[in-house]
């Protein structure tokens, strides 16, 4: 009986690890299944990378045909960018970067707003760029730029939400030296449809394509703009190249719409090329034109200055002109001033202003002025520039100028105005040349009859004013008689400004 007890539990103790080898077998089969190369859990994973990739793909077809559409119905063609080493800048020498892609414009950002301000460098726009073309961009669906702010899909990120993330510091911060020190050439080349959108912020918004530029911005062309910026109780720069130029800018342009909507106790600097100037170099802005419409909803109490191509604060303009509009609106009382050129430099000299200003604020009891003039709100001297752009101030108290509006002391030399001011309101000053003037001397400049009721409308004292009133519009043939002191303009002859003059460069 116990020989058959050991017996019984010897094949029980083989058929228990036969059953443990044959689950064995059983677990290593089913492991193998679901984990080989042919296994579920890779056929799975396979599957989903491809329903991934198929998306993917899918979604990269649907932007292709969307750009083809733009592509026809801008009947512009943007080429697809070749880039090995996008987010990278290529070396063309030692001093010498190049930008090839949308990535590489993201990265160089991010670096200079870290604190590389690029002194003694160059940086080159090796191609033109269309922020919404996925042809711009090596791989517009990326995903992996978190670290340079953008937490989602590249090309959908800089196009919606807050947009491009400005070149240099956005804000006024602690970090005020992580700026732009280099030279920027865009090698004759365009950036388009950038698009931002600045909310209200606990700090000075500094926005355009660059925060503040301290370097030399060149050969640049920016089309199609799509600039917003909303502040409470803060200050607002805004420019299409740069939100504030301490140093040059050259050869440059812009058009689009720039939208801003200001609040409480803040005040706000507008440019089609730059928002605020700075005095500390010998020639702020050279060779450019605008033709942006700026809107602003003024509901602040601090001062609104505006410029159509530059703003306070700059030294010199040169060889400018503006086709926008400067519209603004609001129903707060504040001081505004408003230059077709700009609102206020040391000098401009050889610029014309065609486009429109017009303001409509609310009536009010406080008694704040609006100034407005067709090249500068005051502008110590202003040398061969001419008015053709509309001016309409309906504002209880307006100060207008064909030319300047404000002008306080110093020149106006080789001028002309040849465009209609409308004011409504209870307390207007206006005047063919100048608004109010003082210790202001106006050589060899004219202005056209009816325009005005004179050519200067307000005389403080010590105005020498050795204008000329003209009063037949056949004579306009003249302006460049009168304006081209310095060879600096052309006769129209391609007809490209309604016959009016046009700058040598055009």
């Amino acid at each position: 009986m116990g020989k058959l007890i050991k017996k019984r539990e010897g094949i029980t103790l083989i058929a228990l690890i036969v059953t443990i080898v044959i689950l064995l077998i059983l677990a290593g089969v089913s492991i193998a299944m679901l984990t080989g190369d042919n296994g579920i859990l890779s056929q799975a994973q396979n599957a989903k990378n491809k329903t991934e990739e198929a998306e993917r793909n899918e979604k990269l077809d649907l932007l292709k045909q969307e750009d083809l559409i733009n592509e026809t119905l801008n009947r512009v063609e943007v080429e697809q960018v070749t880039d090995e080493k996008p987010g990278e800048l290529e070396k063309e020498d030692e001093n010498t970067l190049v930008i090839n892609s949308i990535e590489d414009l993201v990265f160089f950002a991010y670096d200079v707003t870290k604190g590389n301000n690029y002194s003694g460098k160059t940086v080159k726009l090796g191609t033109s760029l269309d922020f919404n073309s996925t042809k711009s961009y090596v791989d517009p669906l990326r995903t992996d730029y978190v670290k340079y702010g953008y937490n989602g899909e590249l090309k959908t990120l800089l196009t919606t939400g807050e947009g491009f993330k400005t070149i240099g510091t956005i804000y006024d911060s602690d970090v005020s030296m992580n700026h732009f020190y280099g030279v920027f050439d865009g090698n004759y080349n365009t950036i388009c449809n950038l698009y931002q959108d600045v909310e209200e912020s606990d700090k000075v918004i500094i926005t355009g394509l660059f925060g503040t530029n301290n370097g030399t911005i060149k050969n640049l062309q920016i089309k199609n703009v799509n600039l917003n910026a909303s502040t409470n109780n803060m200050y607002v720069l805004i420019g299409a190249i740069t939100g504030r130029n301490a140093g040059k800018i050259e050869n440059c342009s812009s058009s689009g719409v720039m939208s801003i909507k200001a609040n409480g106790n803040t005040g706000i600097y507008a440019g089609g090329i730059s928002g605020q100037g700075s005095a500390t170099t010998e020639n702020n802005v050279n060779k450019s034109f605008s033709n942006i419409k700026i809107n602003v909803e003024t509901n602040n109490n601090d001062a609104l200055t505006i410029g159509g191509i530059g703003n306070a604060g700059g030294k010199l303009i040169s060889n400018c002109y503006f086709n926008g509009k400067i519209i603004v609106t609001g129903s707060k009382d504040n001081e505004k001033y408003i230059g077709g050129i700009c609102s206020g430099a040391t000098e401009i000299r050889n610029c014309y202003n065609l486009g429109k200003i017009e303001v409509r604020t609310e009536e009010n009891s406080i008694g704040k002025t609006t100034y407005i003039g067709g090249i500068s709100y005051g502008t110590n001297n202003i040398n061969n520039c001419f008015n053709i752009g509309e001016i309409e101030c309906y504002n209880p108290h307006s100060c207008v100028g064909g030319i300047g509006a404000n002008e306080q002391s110093g020149n106006i030399v080789n001028c002309y105005n040849v465009e209609n001011l409308t004011l409504e309101g209870e307390n207007k000053i206006y005047g063919s040349l100048v608004g109010v003037g003082k210790n202001l001397t106006i050589e060899n400049s004219k202005w056209l009859i009816g325009t005005a009721p004179s050519s200067v409308g307000n005389n403080l004292g010590d105005v020498t004013d050795n204008s000329e009133s003209v009063d037949d519009l056949e004579k306009i043939i003249s302006v460049l008689e009168v304006i081209n002191g310095e060879r600096a303009f052309k006769e129209d002859t391609n007809n490209i400004n309604n016959g009016y003059p046009i700058l040598s460069w055009e």
